[in-house]
């Protein structure tokens, strides 16, 4: 089993990336939507990274007609919940790396917060399923979805819009998660928890300029 795969990236297509390997070695590595605007910026930079990957099988059983598969993910805690995500009855591991069209804590976040409305806006996931992942991931995600920097605060107050203003940068205008993650931060420090997802925006764009 393929646990972390490291190289340069070598092409960002529309649901994986290439990776090649220092020894010449490229292998394809599906990724969520959420990766793609990083690992071009990698790409650009000429940057090596790591991937923590998971690899399975996907095909047809009865055929014989298996292909091997890997996906991939930034750090060993957006893994993890990657495997969580795909026990949850319907959905397997092509339909979960299509789902992460925001970072794997954003997601976490919004079902830690029961955010339904901001879950439907997800490739792939309707009402029910939105639904069903409140239902069954509520009570277990709770570390992951804490920011890095207020994961050892004592009851950290977590703004409900954070994870619109996320879907807004990072799935529609294309930030880089890292980036993101810092300016949305920035803004709900200035702006304070209770500040709504327009507030957030026009703060972060302020802070851009």
């Amino acid at each position: 089993m393929i646990r972390r795969i490291a190289g340069e990236i070598a092409e960002v297509l529309e649901e994986s990336a290439v990776l090649r390997t220092p020894a010449g070695l490229c292998y394809e590595v599906l990724v969520g939507g959420y990766a793609l605007p990083e690992l071009r910026a990698l790409m650009a930079a000429r940057e090596p990274v790591e991937l923590h990957t998971y690899h399975y099988l996907e095909g047809n059983v009865a055929t014989g007609q298996l292909l091997p598969r890997l996906t991939g993910f930034f750090s060993q805690e957006e893994r993890e919940f990657f495997l969580r995500l795909i026990k949850v009855p319907g959905f397997s591991a092509r339909s979960g790396v299509r789902a992460l069209g925001l970072p794997p804590r954003e997601i976490a976040r919004a079902i830690s917060l029961g955010n339904t409305a901001l879950l439907t806006k997800l490739p792939g996931i309707g009402k029910k399923k939105a639904e069903q992942l409140v239902s069954q991931l509520q009570g277990e995600i709770a570390g992951l979805a804490r920011a890095p920097e207020a994961a050892s605060a004592a009851g950290p107050e977590i703004s409900p819009y954070r994870s619109e203003a996320m879907a807004v940068l990072v799935g529609q205008l294309g930030y880089r998660t890292p980036e993101a993650e810092d300016l949305v931060e920035r803004a709900l420090a200035a702006l304070g928890a209770g500040a709504n997802t327009e507030a957030v925006l026009k703060e972060v764009f302020r802070l851009s300029r």
